[in-house]
């Protein structure tokens, strides 16, 4: 860290966050107050566990609780910088102790990761370090754990992530078989992405690395889940750092390669550094094309791209050997497979508010474009926007089919990341793309390339579900029954092969079987459909609602009914 200065009432702000307005002590304080304050989220729930089975771990919590008081003590009192520094340090060490004890059961295992992407990853990693290729093996026990389900009627059963991760993890599970080793890495990598953060933080912002990685507790729940992005996740944290300073000078240097390493490495773990990656390499070719000639511009981004991408299949290179459409179709899966509609983005107009739709295939065509579009449009005003460039990519995922908020909760670390270690000022001389536009003609420019994402959506949102169905089995509360009787009409112009679900929730968790009816409706035509749940009977909720979910894949489309309101 370089030196910084020490007030009464005002720290000043070293060279590594572009503001070099001071920051009064009193706002160091609060940040450190806030910090120690995170620590208390979880930590009762955490000592409830382990009292009776392992009180020495309660015990080492009550100490937490300890160090807590005595941190908001120091806090309020110290009158140094240097001390409040001390007492940041204090609380990022009490807070890794916290979130390890809580972590325990799912480290252990005693605790069973809830989720299909930690399981996949946690078998996979299992059969890796059984020395068996993952990207052969399928786990169709997995439909205990309610997997991604398929437009298609089927479910993800096989793994469909790059390999890194997995690698790595399978090195640990062999050291420490009695353990679940992915959910070790994934703790590791929370934790490296805390003290990342903490470093590169000037001293009075540290806290917040504290607050924003370990003390919310969202973060921590992905690991406990084994999440494969969040094993990426210190890995994305170095890409982005300094990341505008990528080829200045027309070299790469330690620093630039050492990002270049850690994205590639990082796209080798989780599919969501591709996208990134997109906005990192076009914001280094635009900034360096704004202060190197086009041909040692163009060298520095090449050198950049090809170290990243070496790296990436340099830890693929013996699935590519061994089997490299199995490796292929993998990890292009998640882009490719057609899952039902789920998150919280704009597809919720048409599964919830609506019901269906007869095009859902337009909200994946909308990521598309929408994606094309934010890259020109970043280009073009990279001077503007590029401190958002560790933002952007995520609102593809906004307009698209599967629209969790995962995607970029993520990836809030690199905020942080981007807020401390670049500013506009990083952007000031980037290659400024001059169209000789008047400036309304330049904005409609814009505008416009936004409008087929919009056409897109309007053309999801507005076309009717194909399906009309009526329930012919009475559907009563708390009375449980073994068949379903629907009654579907196909009102499209194209036949539709459907997939029955009853959802009782937001996620469509599970496929009824088709007992009696046709695989494929032709269009217009009506048939009756006999459903059976996959248990021996279904009993509908006393309370709640009860929707009838009918979907297809090509065309993508979903329709509903409901059973109960």
């Amino acid at each position: 860290m370089p030196n910084q200065t020490v007030g009464d009432d005002v720290l000043e702000t070293p060279a590594l966050t572009p503001d070099r307005d001071p920051v009064p002590l009193w706002l160091h304080r609060g940040l450190t107050l806030c910090a120690v304050m995170a620590l208390v989220v979880g930590t009762r729930t955490f000592w409830n566990v382990q009292a009776l089975p392992r009180p020495g771990l309660a015990l080492v919590l009550t100490g937490g609780y300890i160090v807590m008081l005595i941190a908001a003590i120091l806090a309020l009192c110290v009158s140094t910088g240097r001390a409040l520094a001390r007492v940041d340090v204090l609380v990022l060490g009490t807070a890794i102790v916290i979130k390890l004890i809580g972590a325990w059961p799912s480290i252990t295992g005693e605790k069973t990761i809830g989720v299909d992407e930690g399981i996949l990853m946690d078998y996979a990693t299992r059969t890796l370090a059984e020395g068996h290729n993952p990207y052969l093996a399928t786990w169709p026990d997995l439909a205990v754990a309610l997997p991604t389900q398929l437009m298609n009627g089927d479910g993800v059963f096989d793994f469909a992530y790059p390999p890194f991760g997995v690698e790595v993890s399978a090195l640990l599970q062999r050291v420490f078989p009695s353990g679940v080793a992915v959910v070790v890495l994934a703790w590791f990598a929370l934790i490296v992405t805390a003290i990342m953060l903490f470093r590169m933080a000037p001293v009075p912002l540290r806290p917040v690395a504290t607050v924003g990685v370990l003390g919310l507790g969202t973060l921590t729940s992905y690991a406990n889940n084994a999440y494969p992005s969040l094993i990426a996740l210190p890995l994305l944290c170095l890409a982005v750092w300094k990341w505008t300073a990528t080829g200045r000078g027309g070299r790469l240097g330690r620093d630039g390669l050492l990002r270049a390493v850690a994205l590639g490495l990082a796209c080798s773990t989780h599919q969501l550094g591709w996208f990134l990656a997109l906005f990192l390499v076009t914001g280094i070719a635009v900034l360096r094309l704004g202060d190197l000639p086009l041909r040692r511009a163009a060298g520095v981004v090449l050198r950049y791209g090809l170290v990243a991408l070496g790296a990436f299949v340099l830890t693929s290179a013996p699935f590519l050997v061994l089997s490299p459409h199995a490796w292929l179709t993998g990890v292009f899966e998640p882009l490719l497979q057609h899952a039902v509609p789920h998150g919280q983005g704009i597809m919720g107009i048409s599964y919830y508010l609506i019901g269906g739709s007869g095009a859902l295939d337009f909200y994946g065509t909308a990521s598309h474009v929408l994606l094309v579009a934010m890259l020109i449009t970043y280009a073009l005003n990279l001077r503007t926007v590029g401190p958002a460039a560790v933002v952007l990519p995520w609102l593809v995922f906004m307009v698209s089919t599967r629209s969790q908020d995962g995607y970029w909760v993520l990836t809030m670390p690199l905020w942080i990341v981007a807020l401390l270690t670049t500013g506009r000022d990083d952007f000031a001389d980037a290659y400024r793309f001059n169209f000789r536009l008047p400036a309304r003609a330049a904005r409609a420019a814009t505008v416009a390339l936004f409008l087929p994402t919009v056409a897109c959506l309007a053309i999801a949102i507005a076309t009717p579900q194909p399906l009309d169905m009526t329930v012919t089995t009475p559907v009563t509360r708390g009375q449980a029954f073994k068949t379903l009787t629907v009654e579907v009409e196909n009102r499209s112009s194209r036949a539709v092969a459907p997939a029955f679900a009853v959802t009782t929730d937001i996620d469509i968790s599970e496929y009824w079987k088709i007992s009696a009816g046709p695989e494929t409706l032709a269009p217009h035509a009506t048939a009756a459909y006999t459903l059976t749940p996959n248990t021996t009977t279904w009993k509908p909720p006393v309370k709640g609602i009860a929707i009838l979910r009918a979907v297809s894949d090509r065309p993508q489309t979903l329709s509903s009914q409901y059973l109960l309101r």
